[in-house]
């Protein structure tokens, strides 16, 4: 803490590395927790939803209270370019996630590779299938996708 305020992480490298070559549009930011990624991409125009458990809402954002493993939000179709579920897994979202993008639009996906919610590069590729792979790797501790949702792509 400094100032009596917490220090928020900086965004990941393997997110604005390819973001900030991305012209700026509508983002949903699940389990955006203190909003790192949120304000990042405000910052460079984007207009943007983050949801997660927290009381304490990310400044700066469009934020919804909801616990995603209740479904208690939604992921409306075809309404987002860009949704982004960076080191936060589960697997019943991923249908959805798809379903959210616009064509044309991104995904932009990480989870940890050991623990009790483990993932690998190989269950994102599976979800998003047909997708136009951007930058996606896997190492001993977090694999990530991003990838954009072909135009022609209508069932995913």
């Amino acid at each position: 803490m400094v100032s009596g305020r917490c220090e928020v992480a900086a965004p990941d490298w393997r997110l604005t590395a390819v973001l900030e070559r991305v012209a700026p549009g509508k983002a949903l930011d699940l389990a955006c927790g203190s909003g790192r990624h949120a304000r990042w991409l405000v910052e460079r125009g984007w207009r943007v939803t983050g949801v997660d458990i927290r009381e304490d809402a990310p400044r700066g954002i469009d934020y919804v209270r909801a616990d995603l493993e209740q479904h208690e939000f939604t992921i409306a179709p075809n309404a987002w370019d860009l949704i982004v579920c960076w080191l936060y897994w589960q697997p019943d979202l991923l249908a959805a996630i798809a379903r959210g993008v616009r064509d044309g639009g991104l995904v932009a996906l990480a989870g940890k590779t050991t623990g009790r919610f483990a993932t690998s590069l190989a269950a994102y590729r599976a979800a998003f299938m047909g997708w136009e792979e951007i930058e996606a790797g896997e190492n001993e501790s977090v694999a990530w996708l991003i990838a954009r949702k072909n135009q022609s792509d209508r069932h995913g």
